[in-house]
């Protein structure tokens, strides 16, 4: 079975129902800390658990708010805090017919939901037109007899009509069309439980529990630790008291075949061989996809260290398991624990999914806030794991608030969570959105995130040098001027730099730092803050062996001011000719100050701030009407920033 929709509700911080619909392989939810995406994956555990869980607790469990005043009102316990439905593949058709008698329509959905009290209801359903279809077409119902099962929607009026036409095709002499009706309507009643007519019986429902996906819940409390006392452990398994990390452990021993009890007799040495194994099995396996150290590998060893004494004052020894994790690079073993956090996250996740890894069963998948503790380069890895790996095999639900851990191409399978609870209203809940319904633009900030760096990639793959500017309105003007110049016969801008706005000129220095290292960046630097940037965005260029020449600063053409903009290539009068058109006052070059300062800043003691798009993309909307009455010096500015842009 598929899980494909849940509803969660009255459960922590969700206190009124939400919906959510699953996608058949992975499933994202995104939000900000404690929003409640740890707590949809916790409900969900419970609901058919494949590793240990805890119970819903009402007292701890149940919105806070509303507890008191709720357990006067109804029976808490038979609240339902989570409800799955699941759809059925092509081999739950077989095992659900031999449950109910009769092999259900392609539609038929199951619902599981588990209420406070950890009882488990199960129901099977299915709409009324895809069983009528199904009857209809397994007694031949002639096509002229179809209307009747199509028009009506309720088994009760639909039974009487169809006796009725049944009825009236005999006294027509159609005595074959009239038994085809009356089959088909019989049928209904064999269809009853799916159509809410009638209940499942106790061993129906335990059978399709075991039909049920079961649930796998993995977050950082279950890591492996660097060494586990072997003889405890076995204590604790065997009074079912499991600490956080031991069902991972007991997982790791299971794969070699083993439990902690064998490893305490004097066959350790061949067990913990076998122990070796299966640890270098599972490296192999994390190797496929941890691209961060290709030389990291575990090792096993043991100790039998003094824990105590008896009254009688003899020693007694213990014997641990301890885990190593070698770095061939540096020829060196240091306790699991104590290194790479990462490594260890999906080292101990591959361990404690082993036991379900392969298997032909269904197992949905709960990652809670997987790789936090990865590189984002290593994050990106695990990502692949999941879509490449995981989500092939078995359906996979998992929170982040990473954008490394987002795949933009896969926008469809993200859920946003957002609490909307304040200080003023805190009753208001969580509540479950698709990425684009998402009323909280913080929620999807990670999408954004994700969507901006895959757009960046894209961008900087292209073979031509790229020119790094401030902004939107300097793409604007080199695009336009480049064009009407290179109209002309005259320079333009070389067609095979790719502008890149990087949002700013204080972000300068940084792009240049780190797409010079394997790009062909060239920058054009202006404003008022040029003379603050020039020096970091100069040693940043010099860092990364890019030549000083292709550092240019408006401000070094002859004639402009040290903190030119790029809108002092423009003659006041052609600049003030956009100005005035893009929904400003009209402004003459005699309004403005004589002080031999930038355009923008003389326009802005008169007039204050504006928004410098303007300017531009009227450009864009006037463009035969500006170049009609153009200076020719504002053409040889441009032609001589270009000469100066050439590759």
């Amino acid at each position: 079975m598929l899980l494909s929709d849940i509803k969660i509700g009255w459960f922590r911080n969700f206190t009124e129902p939400q919906q959510m619909a699953v996608d058949p392989a992975v499933t994202c939810l995104i939000g900000k800390n404690e929003s409640g995406k740890t707590t949809i994956l916790q409900a969900l555990h419970r609901l058919n658990p494949a590793n240990s869980h805890t119970d819903f607790n009402v007292t701890v469990d149940y919105p806070r708010r509303h507890l008191a005043r709720h357990r006067k009102e109804q029976n808490l316990p038979e609240v339902e805090p989570i409800t799955g439905t699941f759809t059925l593949e092509p081999d739950d058709h077989a095992a659900v017919g031999r449950i109910l008698g009769f092999t259900p329509p392609v539609e038929t959905v199951v619902t599981a939901t588990r209420s406070y009290d950890m009882a488990l209801w199960i129901d099977v359903r299915c709409g009324l037109q895809p069983v009528v279809d199904t009857l209809a077409a397994e007694a031949s119902v002639d096509r002229a007899d179809l209307a009747i099962f199509r028009d009506v929607h309720d088994p009760a009026v639909l039974e009487t009509e169809a006796k009725e036409l049944a009825k009236h095709l005999t006294t027509q002499g159609h005595v074959s069309r009239a038994a085809a009706v009356r089959q088909a309507a019989a049928g209904l009643e064999d269809y009853a439980v799916l159509l809410g007519q009638q209940g499942l019986t106790e061993e129906q429902v335990e059978q399709l529990i075991e039909l049920l996906p079961k649930f796998f819940y993995f977050d950082d409390y279950a890591l492996l630790q660097g060494e586990c006392d072997l003889n405890e452990l076995a204590q604790r398994v065997a009074s079912g008291s499991l600490l956080d990390g031991d069902e991972t452990m007991l997982a790791l021993l299971r794969l070699a075949g083993e439990e902690p009890k064998n490893l305490l007799d004097e066959e350790y040495v061949t067990r913990k061989a076998e122990l070796q194994a299966a640890g270098s099995d599972l490296t192999d396996k994390v190797m496929t996809y941890w691209t961060q150290n290709p030389d990291l590998s575990v090792r096993f060893d043991d100790d039998m260290p003094v824990v105590g004494r008896t009254p009688e004052g003899h020693e007694i020894r213990h014997r641990f398991l301890k885990i190593q994790l070698n770095d061939a690079r540096h020829n060196v073993d240091t306790n699991f624990s104590t290194r790479s956090s990462g490594f260890r996250w999906f080292f101990s996740f591959l361990a404690a999914f082993s036991d379900y890894q392969g298997t032909t069963d269904r197992v949905v998948v709960l990652l809670d806030e997987p790789g936090t503790s990865l590189h984002g380069e290593a994050q990106r890895d695990f990502l692949s794991y999941i879509f490449q790996e995981l989500g092939p095999h078995q359906q996979v639900l998992y929170t982040t608030h990473s954008q490394h851990m987002l795949d933009p191409t896969r926008y469809e399978t993200m859920r946003a969570v957002h609490d909307r609870a304040t200080r003023q209203n805190p009753n208001l809940g969580v509540v479950i959105t698709p990425v684009n319904l998402s009323a909280d633009p913080t929620t999807v900030l990670p999408v954004e995130a994700a969507l901006g760096y895959s757009v960046a990639q894209h961008l900087f793959l292209g073979k031509g040098p790229h020119l790094a500017v401030e902004g939107s309105s300097d793409f604007v003007f080199l695009m336009r001027m480049s064009a009407h110049l290179a109209g002309l016969g005259r320079i333009g801008l070389d067609p095979r730099l790719s502008i890149i706005p990087v949002g700013g000129v204080g972000n300068m220095p940084a792009f240049i730092a780190l797409m010079g290292r394997r790009l062909d960046v060239r920058a054009l630097v202006d404003g008022a803050e040029t003379q603050k940037t020039i020096k970091k965005i100069r040693q940043a260029a010099a860092a990364v062996e890019i030549p000083a020449s292709k550092i240019v600063v408006i401000g070094e053409i002859d004639g402009l001011p040290g903190t030119a903009d790029i809108e002092d290539l423009f003659t006041p009068k052609d600049y003030l000719w956009l100005y005035s058109r893009s929904g400003h006052p009209p402004l003459d070059e005699s309004d403005l100050p004589p002080t031999g300062e930038p355009i923008l800043r003389r326009i802005g003691q008169i007039r204050g701030e504006f928004d410098h798009a303007g300017p531009a993309h009227q450009l864009t909307r006037d463009i035969a009407e500006f170049f009609t009455q153009v200076d020719d010096l504002t053409l040889e500015r441009f032609e001589d920033l270009f000469r100066r842009l050439a590759v």
